[in-house]
This record gives structure tokens, sequence and C-alpha cells, in this order.
């Protein structure tokens, strides 16, 4: 039995977003958003990054080796946990992607969840050199399907 009453409730899903800005490709990797605190418990089902600014086309000779990842993170309740464990979903942008597309975070750890009080927060920083081709973020929104547990 759920915490919540909600919880108990099969396919019982919530959506929240966040905006994230443009950046140039010496930008530096950065806080995009935080949400939050839940008062609630809540496990992230699904995370999409939906660019609404220019399109981002990535060179394959490039992208490979430097690109921009994104990281949702349960931040605790001050919001700043940078720990690996409390990772929640991830996305390695190697490929383009069109403005008003939709990419899914490949990696989502339902394994870590947000205790009532908890935040999340979603970063992103660059991996590897920074490349005018490869490491661009266009300006957006991440949108995050999580239930109440």
């Amino acid at each position: 039995m759920a915490e919540h009453p909600q919880g108990d409730i099969i396919g019982n899903r919530y959506y929240i977003d966040g905006a994230i800005a443009s950046q140039a490709s010496n930008g530096a990797g950065a806080k995009e958003f935080s949400l939050g605190p839940f008062p609630w418990n809540a496990r992230v089902r699904t995370v999409n990054l939906i660019p609404t600014g220019a399109d981002v086309d990535l060179s394959t000779a490039t992208s490979s080796a430097s690109y921009r990842q994104f990281v949702l993170y349960n931040g605790g309740t001050a919001g700043t946990v940078t720990l690996t464990a409390s990772q929640i979903a991830s996305l390695d942008m190697t490929t383009s992607l069109a403005s008003y597309a939709s990419r899914v975070f490949g990696t989502i750890n339902t394994a870590v969840s947000l205790a009532s009080g908890e935040m999340m927060y979603l970063s992103q920083l660059t991996v590897g050199a920074d490349k005018a081709n490869g490491t661009v973020v266009s300006a957006g929104r991440v949108t995050i399907e999580y239930e109440i547990i």
C-alpha cells in the first residue's frame, strides 16, 4: 500500500516540465532548473527533451567525442546532491535533433525515487571538447512524467 492514496491507483501519472535556455558551444555546464520540494513520495517514469529553438545539427565527426549530457538528479531536501547514485535519468545528445522534435532520456533509474520534501533538478555539461556543432544547447523544455508512490 502506498503512503498516499493516489499511489494505489494503477497508471496514476502526472506531468511537470522545466525550461532550458540556449547555450553556445563553449557554454559552461550548469543547473538548468529545479522542481520541488514534492509533498509526497514520487518516482519518475519518463523524461523528454523538446527543443523549441533553432535546430541542433551535429556532425558525426564530433558528436561521438564531444556532446552535451543532460542529467536529472534527486537533489535531496536542499536540491544540491550531485552523487551518481542520485541520478534519476540521463541523455547524451550525440545525434541531431530538430526543433519541436522529442528525445526520450534513454536511461531512467526507477530505483531512485523522491521522498516527501525532496527536490529534483536538471543539469547539463559538456563531454569532450567544446565544438561549434557538437556542444550547442537549443532552448526548449524538458517534460517529466512521474507517479506518486
